[in-house]
Protein backbone atom coordinates (compact mmCIF):
# COMPACT_ATOMS: atom_id res chain seq x y z
CA UNK A 1 0.00 0.00 0.00
CA UNK A 2 2.98 2.16 0.77
CA UNK A 3 3.97 2.56 -2.67
CA UNK A 4 0.08 3.44 -3.82
CA UNK A 5 0.20 6.33 -1.41
CA UNK A 6 3.70 7.73 -2.82
CA UNK A 7 2.21 7.21 -6.86
CA UNK A 8 -0.96 9.19 -5.29
CA UNK A 9 0.95 12.06 -3.87
CA UNK A 10 3.37 12.53 -7.04
CA UNK A 11 0.21 13.10 -9.20
CA UNK A 12 -1.13 15.04 -6.68
CA UNK A 13 2.31 17.29 -6.41
CA UNK A 14 1.53 17.62 -10.17
CA UNK A 15 -1.91 18.45 -10.73
CA UNK A 16 -1.90 21.07 -7.96
CA UNK A 17 0.63 22.39 -9.05
CA UNK A 18 -0.74 22.95 -12.85
CA UNK A 19 -3.57 24.14 -11.24
CA UNK A 20 -1.63 26.91 -9.47
CA UNK A 21 -0.04 27.75 -12.77
CA UNK A 22 -3.12 27.93 -14.19
CA UNK A 23 -4.39 30.43 -11.47
CA UNK A 24 -6.88 28.30 -9.62
CA UNK A 25 -5.31 26.21 -7.27
CA UNK A 26 -8.51 24.92 -6.54
CA UNK A 27 -9.61 23.11 -9.97
CA UNK A 28 -7.13 20.00 -9.67
CA UNK A 29 -10.04 18.83 -11.99
CA UNK A 30 -9.44 21.36 -14.89
CA UNK A 31 -5.49 20.55 -14.81
CA UNK A 32 -6.22 16.69 -15.19
CA UNK A 33 -8.35 17.21 -18.29
CA UNK A 34 -6.11 19.73 -19.77
CA UNK A 35 -3.31 17.48 -19.15
CA UNK A 36 -5.25 14.34 -20.27
CA UNK A 37 -6.10 16.17 -23.63
CA UNK A 38 -2.75 17.19 -24.04
CA UNK A 39 -1.40 13.73 -23.59
CA UNK A 40 -3.80 12.05 -25.74
CA UNK A 41 -3.01 14.64 -28.41
CA UNK A 42 0.53 14.81 -28.34
CA UNK A 43 0.91 11.02 -28.57
CA UNK A 44 -0.99 11.07 -32.06
CA UNK A 45 1.75 13.05 -33.34
CA UNK A 46 5.01 11.44 -31.69
CA UNK A 47 6.53 7.57 -32.77
CA UNK A 48 5.49 4.66 -30.67
CA UNK A 49 9.18 4.49 -29.47
CA UNK A 50 9.63 8.42 -28.78
CA UNK A 51 6.44 7.98 -26.78
CA UNK A 52 7.74 5.73 -24.39
CA UNK A 53 10.72 7.21 -23.84
CA UNK A 54 8.33 10.39 -22.73
CA UNK A 55 6.09 8.55 -20.42
CA UNK A 56 9.26 6.57 -18.78
CA UNK A 57 10.06 9.81 -17.43
CA UNK A 58 6.76 10.36 -15.76
CA UNK A 59 4.87 9.59 -12.19
CA UNK A 60 3.59 6.50 -12.84
CA UNK A 61 -0.17 7.83 -12.37
CA UNK A 62 0.36 10.54 -15.22
CA UNK A 63 2.03 7.15 -16.98
CA UNK A 64 -1.53 6.11 -16.98
CA UNK A 65 -3.30 9.15 -18.00
CA UNK A 66 -0.69 9.19 -21.33
CA UNK A 67 -1.81 5.38 -22.71
CA UNK A 68 -5.39 5.13 -21.22
CA UNK A 69 -7.03 4.36 -24.33
CA UNK A 70 -4.33 4.34 -26.59
CA UNK A 71 -4.35 3.13 -29.81
CA UNK A 72 -0.64 2.85 -31.06
CA UNK A 73 -1.62 2.95 -34.73
CA UNK A 74 -3.76 6.01 -34.75
CA UNK A 75 -0.98 8.74 -36.12
CA UNK A 76 -1.89 12.30 -36.75
CA UNK A 77 0.03 14.35 -39.29
CA UNK A 78 -1.37 17.80 -38.52
CA UNK A 79 0.94 20.87 -39.65
CA UNK A 80 -0.30 23.71 -37.95
CA UNK A 81 -1.18 24.85 -34.16
CA UNK A 82 -4.56 25.69 -35.10
CA UNK A 83 -4.92 21.27 -36.31
CA UNK A 84 -2.87 20.39 -33.16
CA UNK A 85 -5.79 22.81 -30.62
CA UNK A 86 -8.78 21.20 -32.79
CA UNK A 87 -6.99 17.99 -32.09
CA UNK A 88 -7.17 19.00 -28.50
CA UNK A 89 -10.41 20.22 -28.43
CA UNK A 90 -11.56 16.68 -29.76
CA UNK A 91 -10.26 15.03 -27.03
CA UNK A 92 -11.88 17.00 -24.30
CA UNK A 93 -15.41 16.94 -26.12
CA UNK A 94 -17.61 18.02 -22.99
CA UNK A 95 -15.03 20.62 -21.24
CA UNK A 96 -13.51 21.88 -24.43
CA UNK A 97 -15.16 25.39 -24.62
CA UNK A 98 -14.14 25.85 -20.45
CA UNK A 99 -10.63 24.26 -20.82
CA UNK A 100 -9.95 24.96 -24.53
CA UNK A 101 -12.33 28.17 -25.21
CA UNK A 102 -10.36 30.58 -27.32
CA UNK A 103 -7.31 29.71 -29.87
CA UNK A 104 -5.26 31.98 -27.33
CA UNK A 105 -6.80 30.01 -23.85
CA UNK A 106 -5.77 26.94 -25.36
CA UNK A 107 -2.41 27.70 -26.04
CA UNK A 108 -1.62 29.37 -22.74
CA UNK A 109 -3.31 26.09 -20.91
CA UNK A 110 -1.26 23.93 -23.17
CA UNK A 111 1.55 25.55 -22.53
CA UNK A 112 1.23 25.65 -18.71
CA UNK A 113 1.11 22.13 -18.79
CA UNK A 114 4.17 21.60 -20.34
CA UNK A 115 5.69 23.81 -17.86
CA UNK A 116 4.82 21.29 -15.78
CA UNK A 117 6.22 18.78 -17.10
CA UNK A 118 9.54 19.96 -17.66
CA UNK A 119 9.40 19.41 -13.86
CA UNK A 120 9.48 15.27 -14.38
CA UNK A 121 10.87 15.30 -18.54
CA UNK A 122 14.35 15.82 -19.32
CA UNK A 123 15.56 18.97 -21.60
CA UNK A 124 16.54 16.10 -24.36
CA UNK A 125 13.67 14.25 -23.98
CA UNK A 126 11.55 17.70 -24.74
CA UNK A 127 14.05 17.95 -27.84
CA UNK A 128 13.26 14.88 -28.92
CA UNK A 129 9.58 15.29 -28.89
CA UNK A 130 9.95 18.71 -30.64
CA UNK A 131 12.11 17.18 -33.33
CA UNK A 132 9.32 15.05 -34.40
CA UNK A 133 6.57 17.51 -34.39
CA UNK A 134 5.83 20.20 -37.27
CA UNK A 135 8.12 23.65 -35.97
CA UNK A 136 4.67 25.87 -35.43
CA UNK A 137 3.81 22.76 -33.08
CA UNK A 138 7.14 22.57 -31.39
CA UNK A 139 6.80 26.10 -31.18
CA UNK A 140 4.34 25.21 -28.34
CA UNK A 141 7.06 23.61 -26.60
CA UNK A 142 9.32 26.82 -26.52
CA UNK A 143 6.82 29.56 -25.06
CA UNK A 144 6.46 26.50 -22.69
CA UNK A 145 9.90 26.75 -21.55
CA UNK A 146 11.06 27.71 -17.80
CA UNK A 147 12.86 30.75 -17.84
CA UNK A 148 16.50 29.87 -14.97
Amino acid sequence: MANIQKYLEEATRFFNSLATELGNPENTDQAYRLTSAFFHTLRERITVVESFHFIAQLPLILKGIYVDGWKPSEYNKSETVEEFLYDVRQHSLKTASIDFGSDQEARDNIEAVIRILRHYISDGEIEHVKAQLPPAIAELFKKGDITA
